[in-house]
């Protein structure tokens, strides 16, 4: 039971990535409105934060649930979580201002992003299975 608490926190903060990641994206226009921010510091933003994030979840995978095979799950696990997320976020802060809609072109690179992040999953489970982090002692 632990570890299938330990699968879903994981599958949960993969999903909670996916899902500030697109509405960055989503919300770009908004967002820039709202903070005064240029389109330079909210694209570095975007990417300090995945890096770190990858980082972040590559040594919580390692350290909590990377060693057995059930870890694979997790590439399903952050759909529903993302999809939660996204329900609560639409429903709290709904579009009001007709010019914060997304452009026309957002819905292609929002379907290339949910096509290639659970091969991303993927190789960060992979990395961690097969990483020697449980190495022989010497006594």
């Amino acid at each position: 039971m632990n570890y299938f608490l330990k699968l879903n926190v994981v599958s949960m903060l993969y999903g909670l990535i996916f899902f500030i990641s697109l509405e960055m994206q989503v919300n770009y226009y908004r967002i820039v409105r709202l903070t005064g921010w240029e389109g330079q510091y909210f694209d570095i933003m975007h990417v300090v934060g995945f890096v770190v994030a990858t980082i972040a979840l590559y040594m919580l995978t390692d350290k909590w649930i990377a060693h057995r095979r059930l870890v694979y799950w997790t590439t399903i696990f952050w759909m529903p979580y993302t999809a939660f997320f996204m329900f609560i976020f639409v429903n709290v802060y709904p579009i009001t201002y007709r010019g914060d809609m997304p452009g026309p072109a957002q819905g292609f690179i929002l379907f290339a992003m949910l096509l290639f992040y659970p091969f991303y999953i993927g190789t960060l489970n992979i990395i961690c299975y097969h990483s020697k982090s449980e190495a022989v002692q010497i006594k």
